[in-house]
């Protein structure tokens, strides 16, 4: 990582907005940040950043995510080399900048257990962003993971957890409420 001042960051991933929703990338190299990227764009979403993207510090609690304009609309493929998204699929496929409200960290494949998450925090210039760890392979369909991801996210800012709600739904069968007489 470079910093060229105290207030910004050059880092590496992918940035996109996923969702309304500004999402790093973050992995080791190959492990299909760059494809995975690609294929979430033609889904419809948004590139802001491939390989560097710059990190401002926004505010005390926001990190702003931008691209260096000299790696704008560009993105790296393994097997395709550098493509214009711009020129492939349109400005409407390209942000200038965008809050960062996710990392995304993608592992290669491992077991997970299917009713925990891995949900840490991710530091850059001392502002903290809520990391998910994801990992990649087998049967899983990883663009649809990061969509699902990121809805998921949304819901839980929102105070909605799906684990809590089967919990509660499990504690109603197992405890429930003695009928009321009139």
């Amino acid at each position: 990582m470079s910093s060229p001042n105290e207030d910004n960051v050059t880092g590496h991933g992918v940035l996109l907005v996923i969702f309304d929703s500004g999402v790093l990338l973050r992995g080791e190299s190959g492990v299909g940040k760059s494809s995975l990227a690609l294929e979430l764009i033609r889904r419809g979403h948004r590139l802001i950043a491939d390989d560097a993207p710059l990190f401002q510090r926004a505010s005390a609690t926001q990190l702003m995510g931008s691209c260096p304009s000299v790696l704008q609309d560009f993105l790296t493929v393994p097997g395709l080399g550098v493509v214009d998204i711009r020129a492939i699929y349109g400005s409407q496929a390209i942000a200038a900048q965008h809050p960062i409200d996710l990392v995304i960290h993608l592992i290669p494949n491992k077991h997970i257990e299917p009713l925990t998450r891995s949900l840490g925090q991710w530091e850059q210039l001392n502002v903290k962003v809520p990391e998910l760890t994801l990992p990649l392979g087998g049967n899983l369909q990883p663009a649809t993971m990061i969509e699902t991801a990121v809805q998921d996210y949304q819901l839980r800012s929102k105070g909605y957890d799906a684990l809590l709600e089967l919990q509660q739904r499990q504690q109603k069968l197992l405890n429930p409420s003695p009928p009321r007489h009139k």
